[in-house]
């Protein structure tokens, strides 16, 4: 779910989109996303996956137009998210807004 939506964002996987991190950050805009579940379901057998995502947006200077494509397929998909305040971090030298997002995944077996 979230490759496919970094994808259709204009960001291409393990060039400018990556799981948890970069170990070296390319220098133009990236993101990294992280994903924590929990799996249920009824008697033996968890059928459903909670996904709660993260999207983190690293740029060296603000950059709107990245915002505005992450937010415009998150819009389409039609997923309620929350994004955070872009703020700088120093030692990074770099700043960073956050997107966080649940999606429940119906497991077939």
């Amino acid at each position: 779910m979230v490759k496919q939506i970094l994808s259709e964002a204009g960001f291409e996987e393990d060039k400018t989109f990556k799981e948890t991190r970069f170990l070296k950050p390319p220098k133009s805009t990236y993101a990294i996303y992280l994903d924590s579940y929990t799996s249920r379901g009824s008697d033996k057998s968890n059928m459903l996956k909670e996904h709660s995502y993260t999207i983190e947006l690293y740029s060296q200077t603000p950059d709107p137009e990245a915002e505005h494509r992450i937010e415009n397929v998150l819009d389409t998909m039609g997923l309620e998210y929350e994004k955070q305040d872009r703020y700088w971090i120093q030692e990074e030298q770099l700043y960073q807004v956050s997107y966080d997002f649940d999606y429940i995944e119906k497991l077939r077996r």
